[in-house]
């Protein structure tokens, strides 16, 4: 599987001696809305929708998130 995306493994094919193979890492995504970040950790970004500001905590390790 691909990288951050917690994508299944491939199976076996035992007749062409290729596999298994690994799943992909996995990912942690946390949004909320509001005006100011209230939270720490992970890669912060935000957009805006309809007029509502979003911020969004996306960890692609381990990590901490303080709120």
């Amino acid at each position: 599987g691909a990288a951050n995306t917690g994508g299944g493994g491939g199976g076996n094919q035992a007749y062409t001696g290729f596999g298994p193979f690994n799943g992909g890492s996995g990912i942690v995504i946390i949004s909320y809305p509001g005006t100011t970040q209230r939270a720490l950790g992970g890669t912060v970004t935000s957009y805006s929708s309809s007029g509502i500001t979003y911020w969004v905590h996306t960890f692609t390790s381990s990590g901490t998130f303080i709120a």
